[in-house]
C-alpha cells in the first residue's frame, strides 16, 4: 500500500521599509546598493513594507529531490505607501536555486519569492523578493538568510516592468525567527513522519549553506575536470573560420605557437598578445561575444593570437626557469612576427592588442627595435612605466624569495587549492579568504594573490559572468617567480628596464627601455586602462603623459574605461559592448578614443 505524501508547512514574518521611483534617486538599479539606499530612504518616509506568508511543502519527499526546492507561499503583503493591504492569489517559493543572473559571479544560492497579489480594491500586484546566499565567511550567514531584497509592481508578470512601484529590503528579525521555529506543523501521522519531514527540510538547508560556506580544505578531493562547464581550451568561441596552427623556435630554444583565426583575406591583419598566465583562450571565450568574434564582424577577418612563453597553455612556466620580460621582447614576439610575415608576406599592415606582461614586451621590442612595419598598437593596463599599489610592491619584493626559497614552490597558480593533502594551497584557501570576502572561489582569491590588491584583484566581478567565474582555473596558469623579479626591478626604477645584462644577439642592452622608445619614430598608440585597475593602477596614464612630456616620437592617446579592472577589459561579458567599438575605431584610424 502506498504511503501519503508527508506534508510540511511553516510561517514566516518579515517587516522592512521600501521607496517609490521619485523618493530615491538610485531607484530602480538592480545591485543591492540600489535596495539598501531605498531602504534607508523609506525608513525615514515611514513606507514600511511586510508580509506573512505560510509556506506549505505538500510532499517533503519530493520536495528535497526538486533541484528548484519549490514550494507553495500563500498570505498577506501590508505595504503603507504602496499597494495598501494585499492578499497572495498564488505564490511560489524556492528555498535555494543556483543564479541565474550574469551578474551574479559571486553568488552561490538564492532564495526566491514570486506572490501574486490582489489589493482589496481588485488591482493586481506582483511581490518579488530574493535572498542571496554569497560566498564568503559562515559570520554572514545569519544576515544574508534573513535579508530579502524585495520589488514590487502594479500586475502579474514574472519579468518586472520597466516601471517598478516600489524596492527595498525585509529582515527577519530574531524574535520574528524565534515565532518562526514555533510554527512548523507536518500532516505525517506518526511522530517518525514528522521528525523526518523536519530533518528531511532542515537536512535541504544546512546542506545547501554547507556548500556555500564550507571551507575548501574540508571539502572531499576535487575531479579537476569534473562537470567542466566549457572543454578547457574550447575553440567554440569562434564560428565561421578557419582555424590553423603554425610552430616556430626562438632563438634561445623554446618551441611556440601561433593560433590562426580566418574567415578571409585582409590587408590588415591583428596580432593578439594575452598577459602572463593567461593564453589565447582569453580572446575566444564562448561564454559571450569575445574579441576575435568582434574583430571579425567588424572589418577585420584575419586574426592572429600569439601563445608566448607566458601562456597558461605551456609548461613553461611549472618548471623553474629565469625567464623575463627581454627574453619575450627579444626572442618570443620578434620570431613570431617573422614567422607570420612568412605566411602573410610583407606588405599586410599589422595591428597589435597587447595586455599586461604581453603589453609591456610589445613596447620593450619596439625599444630594442626587435619588430617594425606595425600600423598600430593597443597597450592594455600597462606600457613603460609599470606602477603598483603599496601592497602589491611589498608582494613584488617578498614572495618570491618566499614562495621559492621557504616554502619550495617553483611556481604559483590558480590550482594550488585542488593540489592533493595539506599543500600550500590549502592551508592558504581559509587564510585568504578572510581578507577575499567577496566571493568563496578559492580560485578567485589565488588570482588577487598571485597579482595586485584589489577584492578582486585583476577584474570587477560584475563585470565576469557566472560561467566565467567558474573555470578560472581553466583560464589562468601558473608562473615560476622570475617574471615577478622583473616587474619588481620597473617598478623600483619607475620604468621599464632590463633585467639580464646580456642576450644572445644583442651587443647590450638599453639601460631604460623608456629612453630608447622615445628616441625612434613608433606606431600610432592607443594606451588603455580600465578605471578601477587594481594591479597596475594609473600606469598607462602616467605614461601618456610622461611619452607626451619628452616629445617621444608616437602618436599617442589614453583611454580610461570607467567600471572596468585589469582583465575583464578582454574578458567581461559585456566588452564586446563597452569596450571593442573603441578599439576597433582605433585601429580604423577614425578617431573619437580618447
Amino acid at each position: 500500500m502506498q504511503r501519503a505524501p508527508v506534508s510540511l508547512a511553516f510561517t514566516e514574518d518579515m517587516h522592512g521599509f521600501c521607496a517609490l521611483p521619485d523618493q530615491d534617486p538610485s531607484f530602480g538599479r538592480d545591485e543591492q546598493a540600489s535596495y539598501e539606499s531605498s531602504f534607508r530612504k523609506g525608513e525615514a518616509l515611514g513606507a514600511a513594507l511586510r508580509f506573512r506568508l505560510t509556506i506549505e511543502i505538500p510532499d517533503i519527499e519530493q520536495f528535497v529531490h526538486d533541484p528548484q526546492l519549490k514550494a507553495k507561499a500563500i498570505g498577506k503583503v501590508i505595504g503603507d505607501k504602496v499597494g495598501g493591504d494585499m492578499t497572495v492569489e498564488d505564490g511560489t517559493f524556492n528555498l535555494f536555486l543556483k543564479p541565474q543572473s550574469d551578474q551574479a559571479a559571486t553568488i552561490a544560492r538564492e532564495m526566491h519569492y514570486t506572490l501574486y497579489l490582489r489589493d482589496t480594491g481588485g488591482k493586481p500586484w506582483t511581490f518579488y523578493g530574493y535572498k542571496t546566499v554569497r560566498d564568503g565567511a559562515m559570520d554572514e550567514v545569519w544576515h544574508q538568510t534573513t535579508t530579502l531584497y524585495t520589488r514590487l509592481w502594479s500586475g502579474h508578470s514574472a519579468q518586472a516592468p520597466a516601471t517598478i512601484a516600489a524596492q527595498g529590503i525585509l529582515h527577519l528579525t530574531t524574535e520574528d525567527f524565534a515565532r518562526q521555529l514555533t510554527t512548523f506543523r507536518s500532516s505525517g501521522v506518526t511522530l517518525l513522519d514528522r521528525a523526518r519531514a523536519l530533518t528531511l527540510f532542515g537536512g535541504a538547508f544546512m546542506g545547501q549553506l554547507w556548500e556555500a560556506y564550507a571551507p575548501g580544505f574540508l571539502r572531499s578531493e576535487p575531479e579537476l575536470w569534473a562537470n567542466v562547464p566549457i572543454p578547457v581550451r574550447s575553440e567554440a568561441g569562434v564560428s565561421g573560420a578557419t582555424i590553423s596552427q603554425y610552430n616556430f623556435d626562438t632563438a634561445d630554444g623554446l618551441s611556440l605557437q601561433w593560433q590562426r583565426f580566418q574567415r578571409g583575406e585582409s590587408r590588415d591583419v591583428v596580432i593578439l598578445l594575452h598577459g602572463l598566465t593567461t593564453s589565447t583562450d582569453m580572446f575566444i571565450m564562448p561564454e559571450h561575444y569575445n574579441l576575435v568574434s568582434y574583430l571579425h564582424d567588424h572589418g577585420f577577418p584575419d586574426v592572429w593570437s600569439l601563445d608566448w612563453r607566458g601562456s597558461g597553455r605551456f609548461t613553461y612556466n611549472l618548471e623553474p626557469h629565469r625567464f623575463s620580460i627581454d627574453d619575450v621582447a627579444a626572442y618570443d614576439i620578434p620570431a613570431a612576427i617573422a614567422r607570420l610575415r612568412t605566411v602573410i608576406g610583407k606588405d599586410v599592415r599589422l595591428h597589435i592588442i597587447a595586455h599586461c606582461v604581453g603589453a609591456i614586451s610589445t613596447m620593450v621590442s619596439l625599444s630594442l627595435q626587435s619588430i617594425d612595419g606595425l600600423a598600430s598598437v593597443v597597450i592594455n593596463s600597462v606600457g613603460l612605466t609599470p606602477r603598483v599599489g603599496t601592497w602589491s610592491g611589498l608582494k613584488l619584493k617578498f614572495a618570491p624569495f618566499f614562495v621559492e626559497k621557504v616554502l619550495r614552490y617553483p611556481y604559483v597558480s590558480p590550482r594550488m587549492p585542488q593540489f592533493p593533502g595539506f599543500s600550500l594551497g590549502k592551508w592558504l584557501v581559509p587564510v585568504l579568504r578572510l581578507f577575499h570576502r567577496e566571493c568563496r572561489d578559492p580560485a578567485c582569491h589565488f588570482i588577487s594573490f598571485m597579482w595586485g590588491s584589489g577584492h578582486p584583484a585583476a577584474y570587477e566581478h560584475h563585470n565576469m559572468s557566472v560561467l566565467t567565474h567558474s573555470r578560472l582555473a581553466d583560464l589562468f596558469g601558473g608562473t615560476s617567480m622570475n617574471f615577478y623579479r622583473h616587474i619588481a626591478r620597473m617598478v623600483g626604477r619607475g620604468e621599464a628596464c632590463p633585467y639580464k645584462t646580456k642576450l644572445k644577439g644583442f651587443e647590450s642592452l638599453p639601460p631604460s627601455y623608456l629612453d630608447a622608445y622615445c628616441q625612434r619614430q613608433q606606431p600610432r598608440t592607443l594606451l588603455i586602462s580600465g578605471g578601477s585597475n587594481h594591479i597596475f593602477p594609473g600606469a598607462n596614464q602616467h605614461l601618456a603623459a610622461e611619452l607626451k612630456r619628452r616629445q617621444a616620437k608616437v602618436d599617442v592617446s589614453y583611454w580610461e574605461i570607467p567600471s572596468y579592472g585589469h582583465q575583464d577589459v578582454f574578458m567581461g561579458q559585456h566588452a564586446a559592448r563597452d569596450v571593442f567599438p573603441r578599439l576597433i575605431a582605433f585601429i580604423q584610424n577614425k578617431g573619437g578614443v580618447a
